[in-house]
This record gives structure tokens, C-alpha cells and sequence, in this order.
């Protein structure tokens, strides 16, 4: 049983202990009201745009944000002149929205303010070089990253080692500041390193995988009568990646060969055996007409399809230059012309259409008319003919017909000056001769215009 004094005593200990606990309490009701109240008027814990504005005011927050930037421990560059200046009015549309936020836990908001065009033209045209010289100014202080690499070295891949530095990642840093400059208030890039893709990598590894599949690619070249296979791996035996993940090859191989095959090909400057109308093989010297292979785009290209790894054929026809690609000799269609007998015969798709009479220029001098391959450079009528005679004097000739074959001048037209028993009449060439064009009979010309093109053949020989 508990004695009187017992009881006494502990009666008298609990109005004191209702009092600490009400005190108590209190204390913490008056904390939390004078929290809230607090809270009411400040942010809580909180950043915007990265910035930490845990327990300001609308106007406070505002001005930290126009006024801070964005450089953790150095580990940020800080584009000068970049800061757009926050709305605040932005800044207190958060703050209307922070009762949704944990009391304890840092919550991380962005407020933006709308970039123009006129500053971001600034940011990229202005501001981007002068970041991009500041990355190449820190990156000469330091160690530059070298990846390793896979090489092509007389047709084995080897893998060189790379070295691992401390040099900045200067295409992700620049990729970050355009991103940035779209809409962040202030540009603060952060400074990345070059990562280092060791032998042992996966980059490695694929990057071996992507060399075997362009080892592997087949260009296909197709020529008038045949086409020719290139499998890489058996025409390229040296090489190395480029930046763009492609790779650049010694192109010896393929350049020797186009080469080759050019001087069988190509036909222009060469000389062409013809059968004569009187049944006789003659070979006319080379002239203007024929074709040849432009060896540099045709190497190129080849090339560049071999190391994209793209699967491609390709046309000769795109890189032959001249007339006649394809043609053997004289063909089908063209004019021979026969300076000794004065005549000039027209084939057309194999047949003899017609012939006729003409008069040349003289067989040596200054108006002699050349004998060659060349081609009709174009058709014109009712056209002036202008030049020089011997004797120093100029002529001006109308003519109703014209194809010129020569750079200097020389060509088919009538010519209805000439008396009509000159043409085809060798013996009155010394007299009548032409400044080394070819005069046909005005009443001919139409048939020779009708039956010939721009870029035929005409075969002059004697």
C-alpha cells in the first residue's frame, strides 16, 4: 500500500510534468507557426536553374539569379556576356507553387525567359567562337586524349594504342552551348573530358566490325561492253579511321588501274581506221573527236564508295569526256571526207545516204585544211563567215548553212560564190580553194544539214 506521504509526493510531480509537457508543446507549435509564417514568404529548399535559392523572397531569388552564375569548383566555363535577365514575375509564378514542395528535400525548378532571335544570332555568331578559342586556349596546357585506333596496314588490322589525357571534349562542350543557347538564361557549359577508347573497348571492337564490312564491300563499275568488280579488301591495303567514323584508304591501287584502263579506252587524239567508200582502209589522225576517261573524279569516286562501305555501281558514262563514249572506229553514222578526190560521203545508220562534191581548202600553207577526227561542234543558219584573206584583207561570207568542226574555223557550209565545175574538180583546187574550209554545192547543203548532228563524226583524209 502506498503511504500518505507517498501519495502526497506524487501528486504533487504531476501538475509539474502537465506543465513541461504543455511548455513543450507550445514550443513546437510556435516553431511550426513561425515556420510556416517563414515559409510563406521564402522559398524552401530549392534551386532554380541550378542556383540555390533556399529561403528567399521572390525579389531576393530574382536578384541571386541575375546575378550568379553557374562555375561548381571551376568545373564550368562561363560564357561572358551570355546572361539573359530573368522576368520577375517568372520567378514568382514558382513561388505561388511552392507549398507542393517537401519541406526537406531540394527541389530543383527552371525558370525561362524567352531567347530572341536576335540573341541567339549573338550567342552563336558572337559568342561561340570566342568559347570555342577558349576551349582550344585551356586544351594547349593540357594532355590531349588520342583514341586508339584500328588501321589497315598491308591488308591486316591492327589496333594502335591511344593514350588517355586530360584534354577537353571540344564537339560535346560546343553541341552543349548551342543546346544552351536556345533558351538558358546564362551559358554555363560544363567542362567535359575526352573520353579514351582503350584496345580493349567496345568502341574497339566495333570499329573492327565496321572495317570488315567496308573490306567487304563490292563496287561494281559498268562500261559500254563490260563491268568490272572492286571487293575492297583486294584493292586497298592501307588505311585509317576518319573523325566521322569512315575510313581513308591508299588509293595507289585503284588510281594504277584507272590508268591502265584509260589508255585501252580512251579514244580521243587517237588515230581511227576507217574503210574508204572505194573499199581501202585508211587511218585518219587523231583530232577532236573521241572520248577519254577522267581518271581523278573516276578514282575518286570508286574510292569513295569503297570506304563508305556502300554497295554502288557506277556508270562510266558519267565520267567519259567528249563525243563518241562507247563508239568502236567510225561507227554508223559520220561524214568522211576525201580531200584527194575532192568528195564527201554520208553514212547514216550504216548506209551511204549520199555523196557530194566538194571543195577544200589547199593541201599545205596557211589555208590548208586539216585532216583528222573531229566533230560537228554545232548547226547554224543564215550565218556571216568572217576572216582574213592571204593578202592581209578581211571577208565577211553569207552562208545559209554551217558546221563548224575546228576552234580555228573550220567547217561544212554552201558556198554559192564558187562557180559549180569546181566542186569534186581536184585540178581547180589551186584557184578556187577555200581558207580551209569545206564549200559545198548550195543545192546540196540541205541534204548534208539533214542528214548530219551536233557531235557526229567527220573523218577528213587524203
Amino acid at each position: 500500500m502506498i503511504s500518505r506521504k507517498e501519495k502526497y509526493k506524487k501528486d504533487k510531480k504531476s501538475p509539474r510534468l502537465k506543465r513541461i509537457l504543455i511548455g513543450i508543446l507550445l514550443v513546437i507549435l510556435g516553431g511550426f507557426i513561425g515556420s510556416h509564417i517563414y515559409f510563406q514568404n521564402h522559398f524552401k529548399f530549392a534551386k532554380i536553374n541550378d542556383i540555390s535559392v533556399s529561403g528567399l523572397t521572390v525579389a531576393q531569388a530574382t536578384k541571386k539569379l541575375n546575378n550568379s552564375h553557374i562555375d561548381e569548383d571551376g568545373n564550368y566555363l562561363v560564357v561572358k556576356d551570355s546572361r539573359i535577365k530573368v522576368n520577375s514575375s517568372d520567378v514568382k509564378q514558382l513561388f505561388k507553387n511552392r507549398n507542393s514542395m517537401s519541406m526537406v528535400a531540394v527541389k530543383n525548378m527552371s525558370v525561362k525567359s524567352d531567347v530572341s532571335a536576335k540573341q541567339r544570332a549573338y550567342r552563336l555568331n558572337v559568342l561561340l567562337p570566342k568559347f570555342e578559342q577558349r576551349i582550344d586556349q585551356i586544351n594547349r596546357t593540357r594532355v590531349k586524349t588520342t583514341d586508339s585506333k584500328v588501321l589497315l596496314k598491308n591488308g591486316k588490322m591492327v589496333v594502335k594504342a591511344g593514350k588517355a589525357g586530360n584534354s577537353l571534349d571540344k564537339n560535346k562542350m560546343i553541341a552543349a552551348f548551342k543546346n544552351q543557347a536556345k533558351n538558358n538564361l546564362l551559358i554555363s557549359v560544363k567542362m567535359t573530358k575526352d573520353t579514351y577508347a582503350t584496345p580493349n573497348s567496345t568502341a574497339i571492337a566495333n570499329q573492327k566490325k565496321h572495317l570488315q564490312k567496308i573490306l567487304d564491300n563490292t563496287v561494281t563499275l559498268a562500261t559500254y561492253n563490260k563491268t568490272y568488280q572492286f571487293k575492297a579488301k583486294n584493292w586497298v591495303a592501307n588505311g585509317y579511321p576518319t573523325e566521322n567514323g569512315d575510313y581513308k584508304f591508299d588509293s595507289t591501287k585503284i588510281k594504277s588501274w584507272v590508268a591502265k584502263f584509260a589508255n585501252k579506252v580512251d579514244t580521243l587524239g587517237k588515230s581511227v581506221k576507217i574503210t574508204t567508200h572505194q573499199g581501202t582502209k585508211v587511218k585518219v589522225p587523231g583530232g577532236t573527236y573521241g572520248w577519254r576517261v577522267n581518271q581523278k573524279a573516276l578514282t575518286k569516286n570508286v574510292m569513295k564508295n569503297l570506304q563508305n562501305g556502300r554497295k554502288a555501281t557506277m556508270k562510266l558514262s558519267h565520267y567519259a569526256l567528249g563525243t563518241g563514249y562507247g563508239v568502236k572506229g567510225a561507227g554508223k553514222t559520220y561524214v568522211a571526207i576525201d580531200l584527194k578526190n575532192l568528195k564527201e560521203y554520208i553514212y547514216y545508220n550504216g548506209q551511204l545516204i549520199t555523196t557530194v562534191p566538194v571543195m577544200s581548202g589547199t593541201i599545205t600553207g596557211g589555208n590548208k585544211t586539216p585532216q583528222g577526227a573531229y566533230y560537228i561542234m554545232y548547226k547554224q543558219r543564215n550565218t556571216t563567215l568572217k576572216g582574213k584573206n592571204d593578202n592581209g584583207s578581211k571577208y565577211a561570207s553569207k552562208v545559209s548553212y554551217w558546221e563548224p568542226l575546228t576552234n580555228s574555223g573550220v567547217g561544212m557550209h554552201d558556198s554559192p560564190w564558187q562557180p559549180a565545175s569546181v566542186y569534186g574538180n581536184p585540178s581547180a583546187r589551186a584557184q578556187y580553194h577555200s581558207h580551209g574550209c569545206l564549200n559545198n554545192p548550195p543545192s546540196r547543203m540541205p541534204t548534208v544539214w539533214k542528214y548530219t548532228q551536233t557531235n557526229e563524226p567527220v573523218f577528213i583524209y587524203y
